[in-house]
């Protein structure tokens, strides 16, 4: 089994300055952490809605879309990774939760504002 670069990985996912820090959408937000058994995936969007009905569609929806580009930003990362060390990163998904933070709340208007997260660990080999 190969050994992890971890200054390579490091740089595969430092989004924090330069090129790679302007984000390629406004609608969402997806940031990489290691972690002490691998890495963490941090995805955050801006969701509206106007009733508690609405709110648990909009999370299911919320919820799909999340894990797609969370799996599509672990893709670039791993070829990323790979331009970089020239070896080939295995990643493993052992948790995901989601969750939703109402940041508005106006009693005189129905529209609501919140965070969406999803929190993914992954195990790196």
């Amino acid at each position: 089994m190969e050994e992890i670069n971890l200054a390579a990985l490091g740089q595969a996912i430092d989004t924090t300055w330069g090129r790679s820090s302007t984000p390629r959408t406004a609608s969402y937000s997806v940031k990489f952490t290691l972690t002490g058994s691998g890495l963490m995936a941090s995805y955050q969007a801006i969701v509206n809605f106007a009733s508690e009905k609405e709110m648990i569609l909009m999370k299911r929806s919320y919820a799909e879309e999340s894990q797609s580009i969370i799996a599509a930003h672990i893709a670039a990362v791993k070829k990323a990774y790979k331009e970089i060390s020239g070896s080939t990163l295995k990643v493993k998904e052992v948790s995901s939760v989601d969750s939703i933070e109402i940041i508005n709340f106006n009693v005189h208007n129905p529209k609501r504002t919140a965070y969406y997260r999803r929190k993914t660990s992954l195990e790196v080999a």
